[in-house]
């Protein structure tokens, strides 16, 4: 009897210790206050002690531009004349393709053989600081303003974006889609003071001050009329200059230094004409910092802090990927490669990935959010 009570001690301070350590790794994952690994700071270039909260997490910390007034003296879209651009093939959409060119566009596109193309709204577009922070490489971004008010605040904010992060304002293009129903019918003027006064550190919080201004109508119209988001998806990759397109939202975050390791992947393989390459997709809790690397990734998920995208919300959207087979092919070198074919095409399947320019456009007849990535998909699959 007493030897079976020692046992049964020993057994409950194995599961104590055993959960102290649990916990505290758990808390390790959680407050790691390690955000400087990712890059050097230049002197005399200022930093933010720590990114806004966004979705997905990071702690990488933003860079801000040394000067406001470095290249950038005016806002943007200006001298734009609102009665020119392009029709959708409907016309329902007017297009200005390169409405805002990217300082280094050109040269990053002639150097990586791959470029990211995303689309957003005005309420989303906060998201392109973290995301050109990771991605080296061209941007292509199609942005949906409407009326005079979505127009004008578009203008400011990206204003503001260029004169406070470099990033943006050498790698991202941007193109506009205005609404025919409600079109802009004038550009306001702005002056430089007009979006320099807002501060640099807080991208998110300057972002939610001028939606303020928005008038009550415009949101109105917002709720009842649907999101283009297949023509956006159509602008933005065909504003691509590389031979390869990563189509992304704009609230999706791509690993650090994925754009320089994609384009040495992609000069490798030499791919065929109808391959596409699948980007295992996770969300992250939103105390954690963004992962390093693979094995950073996986030991999130083993946790429960990190899970395949859209997993809770419809677990269709990305299961074909077999992210447990991906999770299983660990190697020492950070390299891109291929862990797996997808074998088991899934109807409903929307994977980001990387292809040649040349795939199926969007469906544009699709309006509106849900399951509209998959019209491109299915055509190319």
């Amino acid at each position: 009897m007493f030897q079976t009570c020692r046992l049964w001690n020993l057994s409950i301070a194995s599961v104590l210790a055993l959960t102290l350590s649990n916990v505290f790794l758990t808390v390790r994952l959680l407050h790691s206050g390690d955000c400087n690994q990712y890059g050097t700071v230049d002197e005399g270039v200022s930093m933010v002690p720590r990114a806004p909260i966004l979705t997905p997490a990071t702690c990488l910390e933003y860079v801000l531009a040394e000067s406001l007034a470095n290249s950038t003296d005016k806002a943007v879209f200006s001298g734009l004349d609102l009665r020119l651009g392009r029709w959708d093939t409907r016309r329902l959409y007017k297009i200005f393709d390169f409405a805002v060119v990217g300082e280094r566009f050109p040269e990053l596109s002639d150097t990586y053989s791959v470029c990211l193309a995303t689309q957003s709204s005005l309420e989303k577009i906060y998201s392109l600081v973290q995301v050109s922070h990771h991605w080296a490489g061209p941007i292509s971004t199609a942005i949906f303003a409407a009326g005079n008010d979505e127009l004008y605040l578009l203008q400011i904010y990206l204003s503001y974006l260029r004169a406070c992060f470099r990033p943006i304002r050498e790698r991202v293009s941007f193109h506009l889609v205005l609404p025919k129903e409600r079109a802009p019918t004038h550009l306001k003027s702005v002056h430089v003071s007009d979006f320099t006064k807002f501060d640099c550190a807080k991208p998110e919080a300057t972002l939610n001050d001028l939606l303020k201004l928005r008038k009550p109508d415009t949101s109105k119209w917002r709720i009842k009329n649907p999101y283009p988001q297949n023509h956006l998806r159509n602008v933005a990759r065909k504003g691509c200059q590389s031979s390869h397109v990563f189509l992304t939202d704009v609230d999706i975050v791509p690993s650090v230094n994925f754009a320089e390791q994609l384009d040495k992947f992609l000069r490798r393989q030499k791919p065929h004409h109808l391959t596409a390459f699948v980007v295992p997709t996770y969300e992250l809790d939103e105390r954690v910092r963004f992962p390093r690397n693979k094995t950073d990734l996986i030991r999130l998920a083993n946790k429960g802090l990190a899970r395949p995208f859209h997993h809770k919300v419809f677990i269709y959207n990305q299961f074909a990927t077999n992210f447990s087979r991906w999770q299983a092919d660990v190697s020492e070198s950070d390299e891109t490669k291929v862990s797996h074919n997808v074998t088991n095409f899934e109807f409903l399947y929307e994977p980001f990935y990387v292809a040649p320019d040349t795939v199926p456009p969007h469906d544009e007849r699709f309006l509106g959010y849900g399951y509209t990535r998959n019209t491109q998909v299915s055509k190319s699959g």
